[in-house]
């Protein structure tokens, strides 16, 4: 399991921003608990959101039953808020999430580079990330232009793996972006997703 922290979420002090968050993972089968973690994390940025710290908790866990369920607590301090999620472990065979990585994980915010966590098949996939532009400045139209293509061939194990693809933004001005993956297998269009971004 990971664990992103939105630093869009962190305190703004002059040129830094943080935050202090203490999490508690549990997971359970019934009420037998099969899992417990708890972790304090403490996590910076600059005011322009970008992390410079790790800002993702990795937990690992032992084989779970698949109908286990998890449970995060997040409480926040400083604002003294508390979040609670809870859900069960995916039972897909494919998954995928997109980042963008750096000192830490920005979701959300263009950066350089865009990583793809993917679980997916074991097989070998064509693969197409677009990058586009928002050409509308109406909030209830919403167009956006391809700027630039990345094509690439995929070898999925069926496990997690990794893919880094890197973007041309030296000229790109700040506003609305939409990254497009698809993935083909031949002419067929197996996977089609979107991740909308910002550059500020």
């Amino acid at each position: 399991m990971w664990i992103t922290f939105p630093t869009s979420a962190f305190i703004q002090a002059e040129k830094e921003c943080y935050a202090i968050y203490e999490v508690e993972v549990l997971v359970r089968m019934d009420q037998r608990v099969l899992a417990h973690h708890r972790r304090i994390v403490r996590l910076y940025s600059t005011n322009d959101e970008r992390p410079t710290n790790r800002n993702v908790l990795f937990l690992s866990f032992d084989t779970l039953p698949s109908h286990a369920r998890w449970e995060v607590l997040v409480w926040d301090p400083l604002r003294q808020i508390a979040t609670l999620q809870s859900g069960t472990f995916s039972k897909d065979k494919w998954a995928i999430a997109f980042s963008e990585w750096g000192a830490g994980v920005s979701v959300g915010i263009l950066t350089p580079t865009l990583m793809i966590l993917y679980r997916l098949p074991a097989g070998i996939y064509l693969g197409q990330a677009a990058l586009y532009q928002s050409a509308s400045t109406l909030p209830e139209l919403k167009r956006f232009l391809s700027i630039e293509e990345r094509r690439f061939t995929l070898h999925a194990s069926g496990k997690w793996d990794t893919l880094r693809l890197s973007w041309r933004m030296e000229e790109l001005p700040p506003g609305a972006y939409l990254v497009g993956l698809y993935l083909y297998r031949g002419e067929a269009l197996l996977y089609q997703l979107f991740y909308s971004v910002r550059r500020r």
